[in-house]
């Protein structure tokens, strides 16, 4: 039994169960095992498609915060990243990293709030040079434009989204066919990779409601109220330009808005690789990290799966958040990645291409586990970590 999350009082739903419940027999998908919901073209045989949704959500109010707070415009970037992020990454866990990919986004604001002129420049800026940076690795992505709405009565500050649509061949897809004996492996969300310019705290883009919250100085409730729910409050004692040894000499701030890594780039990397060996068919599943953190993988497959994973230690940022927040370990494994950014399930031949992974994106490689048989119609996660062992 999981106790309620500090996160679910927050009022954030960290495993998208209502969504799920709501939506989940709208939507039309031929490959229920795959990490998304793919289709295939009914004119186009042998093509399929596939559409995601996400944005740079709670974590775009810390970086408003921070940007009242120093005035640096380039605050407002690394929303640019998180959104894109969130879907690229995920569409790349099952296998859209050769098609066509076009980009949209949408930009709520409240103008009176947040300086709209500097916050479109910065994220059109960045915007461009992703997809500068996509494009060298080989991506075939295109920005058509979007919506940029003005919301005064409708949102306190800002809320940015990203929408992409991708093309693949059925031939090229990831579909979730994890069996039992598969092993697991994952690579870090902290750290620095190769295409990346500063080191990650690897928060990513999930749980920053709970992370700020329970971070940031009460005293900014009263000198930022639109930037807390009616009601809510900052309940922490750090500044945002509080420098912290454990957090690698980060600030508090960097570390919060510190952005999801673009890891499209490491995953068609690995088809890549694994399709010049004949090797796709030992790559059985991938999952980004986000919703669901740890447990992610929960969704993926056709169920009967037993994913067993032994976390490596969670990085500072992570541990920062658990001893303010007095957040539950069990809870925290599911609202964050904990430090795994994303996991990579298939057969044990799969190893020596990872292996090659870690000199190509200069991030470690690590052993998590081992798919066993779940007994039932459904997956079950166990988590073996520091803090205890853990079941959902």
């Amino acid at each position: 039994m999981i106790d309620q999350s500090q996160y679910a009082a927050l009022g954030v739903d960290a495993m998208k169960g209502a969504v799920r419940s709501v939506f989940g027999q709208l939507v039309d998908n031929d490959f229920p095992g795959a990490f998304v919901n793919i289709v295939r073209d009914p004119d186009r045989p042998g093509e399929v498609f596939t559409g995601h949704m996400d944005g740079d959500g709670s974590k775009f109010i810390q970086r408003v915060l921070m940007y009242r707070e120093f005035g640096d415009p380039e605050i407002f970037r690394g929303a640019a990243d998180d959104a894109l992020s969130m879907n690229t990454g995920d569409i790349a866990a099952a296998g859209f990293v050769s098609g066509l990919m076009t980009v949209t986004d949408i930009l709520n604001v409240n103008g009176f709030n947040v300086p709209k002129q500097i916050v479109m420049e910065q994220i059109g800026g960045r915007l461009a040079e992703l997809r500068e940076l996509y494009q060298g690795y080989g991506f075939k992505m295109y920005f058509l434009g979007g919506e940029t709405a003005d919301l005064p009565h409708q949102v306190q500050t800002v809320a940015f989204d990203v929408n992409v649509h991708a093309r693949a061949m059925e031939s090229d897809l990831i579909l979730g066919n994890v069996r039992e004996g598969d092993h697991i492996w994952g690579f870090p969300s902290d750290g620095q990779a190769r295409w990346e310019d500063v080191s990650n705290s690897g928060i990513m883009s999930n749980g920053l409601t709970l992370a700020r919250m329970c971070l940031m100085d009460a005293s900014y409730t009263e000198k930022y109220p639109d930037l807390v729910r009616q009601g809510g409050a900052y309940t922490g004692k750090f500044m945002a330009n509080s420098r912290s040894v454990a957090l690698n000499g980060m600030t508090i701030g960097e570390a919060l808005v510190s952005p999801t890594r673009q890891w499209a780039i490491l995953i068609k990397l690995l088809i890549g690789l694994l399709k010049e060996e004949n090797a796709l068919h030992l790559l059985h599943g991938v999952t980004m990290n986000t919703g669901g953190g740890a447990t992610k993988v929960l969704h993926l497959g056709k169920g009967g799966i037993l994913y067993r994973k032994r976390m490596p230690a969670p990085p500072k940022i992570f541990r920062t958040i658990q001893y303010h927040s007095e957040e539950k370990w069990q809870n925290m494994y599911q609202n964050f990645n904990c430090g795994v950014g994303i996991d990579i399930i298939g057969d044990k031949r799969l190893e020596k291409f990872l292996s090659w992974m870690v000199s190509v994106t200069r991030l470690p490689l690590y052993e998590l586990g081992e798919c066993h048989s779940s007994g039932g119609a459904g997956n079950t996660v166990k988590l073996e970590t520091g803090f205890g062992s853990f079941e959902y």
